[in-house]
């Protein structure tokens, strides 16, 4: 295109663009001008919106209006976009109306409420055509909960039904959330009410209104027709299933209100709403299922494979719900499923290879003995039949909860067959042996070191001469006592730890659970010692010295929680001890980021 031309056409010179119509009358050029997107003079005017030129363009050469440029726009398709309603009316027409880009849209497809307006009221048919990604403008007004525009469309069109591969509208109308265009949309097409769309796992409308938590679309579509509760999806969940999956309570809870049988729908593996919010790690849901009596017998109910709730939620590896299960006194910790597993198995071995905290989604593969396991300060993963089990999250904490809650393993699982702990490769617990070996060490040696250069030193007079000089004061006391603990245990561990590197396995595992506890308590005895000491160091600036006590204090409260869990015994069936370790427990799982809130546990029973 001519530079002048192309100027001329940005700013709306009208005059311009008649004077070089006129001196072309015999051979017209200005149709063939292009710019480098293909557009003409008409496209260029209709997006700067420039109402003359565009009037006069089309007195000139009214064939510039079905010209597409690279995209396949019209100049109508450009004016919609560019939101100028007094071109869009110079430039529409039914056939030009019907007219579809490169992506399949028509000018209706826009986003201005009075041009759409306008577009519908002169060719209503185009409401229903579709786009490349088979959305109709319909659809889309439908999604946005434009329920005004909506009406109009289906008022004006003649369509009885939509186009069959249309994208549902309904579910649109439930993606709005909005009840007027749902109401509008369901009585024009009543049948669309059991329509599956085909992005959404083949999802009924109700199914997807329970998928996404729309209350009122739930209760709405079950007073049109409850049949559809009874409906599953391609992947065999009934509506009410996809709600506990989601972890919509109240969506489960209407659901059970209108359709109280609700409660005895299995999806394909045979599992109710109880096991699939267990399943779906929903610690929420599951504490409010256990709260509710018509919900008392799915507690310990088994699907196919013979797993309660308890099962998959150690299975699925959410130590949140796990916890909430094992606090409430109705749920079975020991029932087995088809596989002779407790819930205890699923999540760890007899070996007391306890599993890391947090290990992230590891694929499913072949165990090999010269496999990498990560970090050597954490437990791998259980192995099953020589393979990873599952996709591994936080799986030494639901290990925790079920323990501490005095769960069981089963007489003999199934994966335990011969010497169990011979699928842990050596290289393992000899990286943790000497790590642990050489923290024991470090703190033996700080230790024995503070024993002989005490705070304030010692005096050189008669007849105190080598006493410390503190050794009256109460600090000094509590300083001597967690030195000298801090040192024998530390001195406990490296004796025990130099006996597991004798090389039986057995051997190593005994020694790892005996030195845990007394290191643990090590590492807090001469954090003690150093708060002490500090204290008397500075003792005579007050503000300084009840500082030091203050930080210390707070740091070995940390330091004690993170600890508790590692260093108390396992099975804690008695409920204070195992409020004490709830709450550390409670911490780990957010520091893991296990769940995204912490529930207190359920009241015993």
């Amino acid at each position: 295109m001519h530079l002048e031309l192309y100027m001329a056409a940005k700013r709306g010179d009208t005059d311009f663009i008649k004077k070089k119509a006129e001196e072309d009358m015999e051979r017209p050029s200005l149709a063939f001008q292009e710019s480098p997107k293909s557009n003409t003079i008409l496209h260029i005017a209709a997006s700067s919106g420039h109402d003359q030129l565009v009037e006069a363009i089309l007195e000139i050469q009214y064939e510039l209006a079905q010209r597409i440029n690279y995209a396949g726009d019209l100049a109508l398709h450009v004016a919609t976009s560019a939101g100028h309603l007094s071109i869009v009316k110079k430039l529409a027409s039914a056939e030009l109306l019907q007219v579809k880009n490169n992506e399949g849209n028509t000018p209706l497809q826009n986003k201005y409420r009075e041009i759409a307006d306008f577009l519908v009221e002169t060719e209503p048919e185009v409401s229903y055509y579709l786009n490349a990604e088979h959305k109709s403008p319909l659809y889309m007004a439908a999604e946005a909960g434009d329920a005004v525009l909506v009406q109009l469309m289906i008022e004006k069109a003649s369509r009885s039904e939509p186009f069959e591969e249309s994208k549902s509208i309904v579910h649109a109308a439930i993606t709005g959330k909005n009840m007027d265009v749902l109401e509008s949309v369901l009585r024009k097409h009543p049948n669309l009410i059991k329509e599956r769309d085909r992005d959404n796992e083949g999802m009924s409308p109700l199914s997807y209104a329970a998928s996404i938590g729309y209350l009122d679309g739930v209760r709405y579509l079950l007073t049109k027709s409850t049949d559809c509760n009874y409906e599953s999806n391609r992947n065999g969940f009934f509506p009410i299933h996809t709600a506990s999956s989601k972890g919509h309570i109240e969506v489960i809870q209407a659901f059970l209100q209108q359709c109280p049988d609700s409660i005895e729908l299995l999806n394909d593996q045979g599992q109710n709403i109880l096991h699939v919010a267990a399943m779906s790690g929903k610690a929420k849901v599951v504490s409010k299922m256990l709260k509710m009596p018509e919900l008392v017998m799915l507690i310990n109910e088994k699907d196919g494979a013979g797993n309660t709730c308890l099962h998959l939620a150690s299975m699925g590896c959410h130590p949140k719900a796990v916890s909430i299960l094992t606090w409430d006194k109705r749920v079975d910790l020991n029932l087995l499923n088809k596989e002779g597993e407790t819930a205890l198995d699923i999540a760890g071995n007899y070996s007391g290879e306890i599993p890391s905290f947090r290990e992230g989604d590891l694929p499913t593969e072949e165990f090999k003995p010269d496999m990498d396991l990560g970090t050597p300060q954490l437990i791998p993963i259980l192995l099953v039949h020589g393979t990873w089990r599952g996709k591994p999250q936080t799986l030494r904490l639901r290990w925790l909860a079920l323990k501490h809650a005095g769960a069981r393993h089963a007489p003999c699982p199934s994966w335990y067959r011969g010497n169990p702990s011979s699928s842990m490769p050596w290289d393992y617990y000899k990286d943790r042996v000497n790590t642990l070996l050489l923290v024991a060490t470090l703190v033996a040696t700080v230790t024995f070191a503070a024993g002989f250069t005490v705070p304030g030193g010692n005096n050189d007079s008669e007849p105190h001469n080598g006493m410390a000089t503190f050794l009256l004061h109460h600090m000094f006391h509590i300083f001597t006592i967690s030195n000298t603990i801090a040192m024998y245990s530390s001195v406990i561990v490296v004796v025990a730890l130099i006996w597991a590197q004798l090389g039986d396995r057995d051997l190593v595992i005994a020694s790892l659970k005996f030195t845990g506890p007394i290191l643990g308590l090590a590492l807090t005895m001469v954090s003690l010692a150093f708060m002490t000491g500090s204290y008397l160091i500075v003792r005579d600036l007050n503000w300084l010295a009840y500082l030091v006590l203050i930080i210390g204090s707070f740091f070995l409260l940390i330091l004690t929680i993170l600890f508790a869990p590692l260093c108390l015994p396992s099975s804690l069936p008695h409920p204070i001890f195992r409020y004490i370790v709830y709450y550390p427990f409670c911490l780990l799982i957010i520091v893991t980021r296990s769940n995204k809130s912490i529930l207190i546990p359920l009241a015993s029973r």
